[in-house]
């Protein structure tokens, strides 16, 4: 896990980052949202269990957590919960109910603590009130993402996501270039499905995003972002549908990967212990599922 950092006065980022050898690197970030009732966005690693408990502690007591959002249960999203929830006896999970009955089948979920969520539900924390979106793109159906009604934040769940040239606590650090074929990259892999879309139907989509205007966007893997960055955001998503479709590695590609993230712990280059990723030959063809 990387150091927690401050992207808004009342929003403070848990990030890790999963290196992918001769690409880049995937942000996986958590969100703690300061709000009377303090909202905890995601849950990050399971691999990071100790840093991440230390680094929301250091934001705010785990005991103060009224709400935990999960934003769909992925591995990469779910991977604190339990312990989380433990440490955190007075907040609830808010989340989409299938998703809380599949987390159901892998640990002892309390379902009183459950507050199911579906798309255009307010969500009162105190001082605001958070509304249930649904992100433009999504490898997993119960994907619900979040818009604070009182700042124009938008979490974005998965979409805008992108692989990048290195940890970065703010998007417009990343030349825009990169960035773009990151994003495309990380789309094509993640939400292979928006292939099988008409591009026009998917503008439609797209369009409801622009219609949010968000003030800050805050993805699950793309350092923070401003606002003024979404139609250029837009404008890659839109050539998704037509984009090169993703191949994931062979058996072959995938040791090459693992010998070179092998290689990279013996260097002490910090690598997240999570599964590895292919080693392609340009960022569109890059990306774990997260």
């Amino acid at each position: 896990m990387d150091s927690p950092y401050q992207a808004a006065a009342d929003v403070h980022v848990l990030p890790a980052n999963l290196a992918l050898p001769g690409v880049g690197v995937l942000p996986i970030n958590a969100y703690v949202i300061t709000a009377e009732e303090p909202v905890l966005v995601d849950t990050g690693l399971g691999v990071d269990a100790d840093d991440f408990v230390d680094a929301l502690s250091a934001i705010v007591d785990p005991g103060r957590l009224r709400w935990i959002w999960l934003t769909h249960d992925d591995a990469d999203h779910t991977g604190n919960i339990e312990r989380v929830m433990e440490l955190a006896p007075r907040a609830r999970l808010v989340t989409h109910g299938y998703a809380a009955l599949r987390m159901s089948t892998w640990w002892p979920l309390p379902m009183d603590r459950v507050h199911a969520i579906r798309f255009g539900d307010d969500l009162d924390v105190g001082d605001r009130t958070l509304t249930a979106v649904a992100p433009p793109l999504f490898d997993n159906p119960m994907s619900t993402g979040l818009l604070d009604r009182s700042t124009g934040d938008l979490f974005s769940v998965d979409a805008f996501g992108a692989i990048i040239p290195e940890p970065t606590q703010s998007a417009s650090d990343v030349p825009p270039e990169a960035l773009a074929g990151g994003m495309l990259g990380w789309a094509t892999s993640d939400s292979p499905w928006v292939h099988l879309t008409e591009p026009a139907a998917f503008g439609q989509v797209l369009d409801r995003v622009r219609q949010i205007q968000p003030r800050r966007i805050f993805s699950s893997h793309l350092p923070a972002a401003d606002g003024t960055a979404l139609e250029d955001f837009l404008a890659v998503l839109q050539q998704v549908p037509s984009a090169e479709h993703f191949v994931p590695p062979n058996s072959d590609e995938f040791a090459q990967m693992v010998t070179a993230l092998t290689e990279m712990q013996r260097a002490g280059v910090p690598v997240p212990r999570t599964e590895a990723a292919p080693q392609p030959a340009s960022p569109a063809e890059a990306a774990p599922r997260g």
